[in-house]
């Protein structure tokens, strides 16, 4: 079945301005949320605490910051 030219320039006007809409309402939602931290940081900082209480109260600092 053939497809009317004007048809197929209005179906493709739609399924564009369609797009811009999905990608404006995306954009303002990127915007308000608040930036998530990296996985592979919140995993470092999280093995990191883990060790450290695995060490106990009485281990001994490396380095101290002053």
């Amino acid at each position: 079945m053939d497809m009317n030219g004007y048809a197929l320039e209005l179906i493709a006007r739609q399924q564009i301005a369609e797009r811009h809409a999905s990608a404006a309402r995306h954009e303002m939602v990127q915007a308000v949320a608040p930036p998530r931290r990296a996985l592979r940081i919140a995993i470092g900082l999280a093995l990191i605490r883990l060790g450290t209480r695995a060490l106990g109260p009485t281990h001994r600092r490396l380095a101290t910051s002053s």
